[in-house]
């Protein structure tokens, strides 16, 4: 037999400055992004769910009429078609109603809520729950937006997602408040002792009005709430204790029963609406049972078996150190990683009931968004719980210092090597392969350009007063990342209604190539 070694760093990785370096790579990532945003246009539904507000403005309407005719809009779409009241007014704020070259804004919304979202969230959970290392916090939720954002499905998927206000405002905007909204239950307990009333009042406004969202986050969230309830009724009559909980502490833990019930009552506000009937009558669903079953074989067969990837599964890997530094210092015991497991991969399952309950498929892009992004979560989540359980049954508490151990740096940049050069493999034989990727080949190919100047031209043409039956040339290019859906050559396809109603016109035609 024979012995080797193999080279090892001879300098620890800073935990300040590793998390400096991640934050400026997760700009870096999402930078072009955002700039192809600007080559965005809006399209199909943004027409119809905010037409009554576009037409208030455009008729001359107050700023402060605006906001009664905007709450006027969710009301009547309550009583009539949806009951998700709260994603009903903000689909009616599509930043394409106050001028059409303004839907750039789209996608700085979508990635801004979702950043703040996952970064609220785990410096609520790591920093102020479990009082772990700021910095180490932050480095898992810039490589978990990293995931979240690059190995995103592509297709309509990211389209959707993050360019298509219509969808993406309901769906991965929301999922980014609903982190958001933990983590204000979370820091209602173990923020500063001045801070606390505040994050509650916060809780429990976002609370009702998150229960007024997609039935996919509103149901998780519902779950949370219920969760919540038995937790502090449990803790009541002793069978659970509290753990590293001042006596002050202790009050607010008691008083989280008023964001969870403010969160049940929007919920159920929200599945009682009388639209719920209306718009359930033209679709038809599996039952209950039936829908928690696919839902749970879907967990496996379409995000373990389709979106978890080699990169996700490199990023975990990398993942795995910066969780057992953060671990080191934590006083909670982790004893049941199995069960956790199973709650985490149950709560996926749980964002896919409602689709599958009401229109008996998941198939929407905005509908898998969501999906991918909760299960992104999920993962890093089970990962931390795991190394974290690992680490305290193997290990034991260690040195508290401010840098990664040698052994955990080596493993760091040699998983970062394999990720690079993996990852350089695969966007050469797909551009398309990461969402930075593809946003720079719509950019460099110059098809979101002539996309967007395609675009300008139509609006000339259906800004005109003198055209009132307009026919629009088909375009010449579709932008991987940009375009969802086009007008028709039939002038009674819902689409084409839609755009000859939004801009007064008698009709709309699509004059194909």
């Amino acid at each position: 037999m024979f012995s080797y070694s193999l080279p090892e760093l001879t300098k620890k990785i800073n935990t300040k400055r590793l998390s400096m370096v991640m934050t400026v790579m997760y700009i870096l990532s999402v930078m072009p992004l955002l700039v192809l945003g600007h080559f965005n246009w809006l399209s199909a539904d943004d027409m119809s769910m905010a037409y009554e507000a576009h037409e208030y403005l455009i008729g001359g309407g107050s700023a402060f009429g605006f906001i009664f005719e905007v709450l006027r809009i969710t009301l009547d779409e309550y009583m009539t078609w949806v009951g998700y009241f709260f994603s009903a007014t903000l689909s009616s704020l599509c930043p394409g109603i106050f001028g059409e070259k303004l839907y750039f804004l789209v996608v700085y919304e979508i990635i801004g809520i979702l950043t703040l979202g996952v970064c609220y969230f785990f410096n609520a959970l790591f920093v102020h729950g479990f009082k772990g290392d700021k910095h180490l916090a932050n480095v898992a939720a810039m490589l978990t937006l990293m995931v979240l954002t690059q190995s995103m499905p592509a297709g309509m998927v990211r389209v959707e997602a993050f360019y298509w206000h219509s969808g993406a405002i309901n769906y991965m905007f929301m999922l980014g408040l609903g982190l958001f909204w933990v983590g204000l239950l979370i820091r209602a307990v173990y923020d500063k002792a001045d801070k606390r009333r505040g994050k509650l009042i916060w809780a429990c406004i976002w609370g009702f009005l998150l229960g007024g969202t997609n039935y996919m986050t509103a149901l998780e969230l519902a779950i949370i709430s219920v969760l919540v309830l038995i937790i502090l009724v449990l803790s009541r009559i002793s069978f659970i204790k509290l753990e590293n909980v001042s006596d002050e502490q202790k009050k607010y833990v008691g008083l989280l029963w008023i964001p969870a019930c403010l969160n049940l009552l929007g919920f159920v506000l929200s599945c009682l609406a009388p639209g719920n009937r209306v718009r359930g009558s033209q679709v038809e669903g599996f039952g209950a049972i039936k829908s928690i079953m696919i839902a749970i074989y879907d967990v496996f067969d379409i995000c373990v078996n389709e979106y978890t990837r080699w990169e996700v599964i490199v990023a975990l890997m990398i993942l795995v150190p910066v969780f057992w530094k953060l671990s080191e210092s934590i006083e909670h015991r982790f004893e049941h990683p199995f069960i956790f497991t199973l709650f985490a991969l149950g709560m996926t399952a749980s964002n896919m009931v409602p689709p599958l309950f009401a229109t008996a498929n998941i198939e929407a892009g905005r509908i898998q968004s969501i999906i991918w992004g909760e299960y992104v979560v999920m993962l890093v989540l089970i990962t931390f719980y795991v190394t974290a359980w690992v680490r305290q049954n193997l290990a034991g508490s260690g040195e508290k210092d401010v840098e990664l151990s040698v052994r955990s740096s080596t493993w760091i940049f040699a998983l970062v090597f394999i990720l690079a050069f993996g990852s350089i493999l695969c966007i050469k034989a797909d551009p398309h392969y990461y969402s930075v990727t593809s946003a720079c080949a719509d950019i460099v190919s110059g098809d979101a350009y002539v996309y967007r100047s395609e675009n300008l031209s139509r609006l000339q043409t259906l800004k005109d007063t003198s055209v009132t039956d307009v026919v629009l040339d088909e375009y010449s290019v579709k932008p991987q990342m940009l375009f969802f859906s086009d007008i028709e050559d039939d002038t009674q396809f819902w689409i084409n209604t839609v755009v000859a109603r939004y801009y007064h016109k008698n009709s709309v035609l699509l004059r194909k190539n």
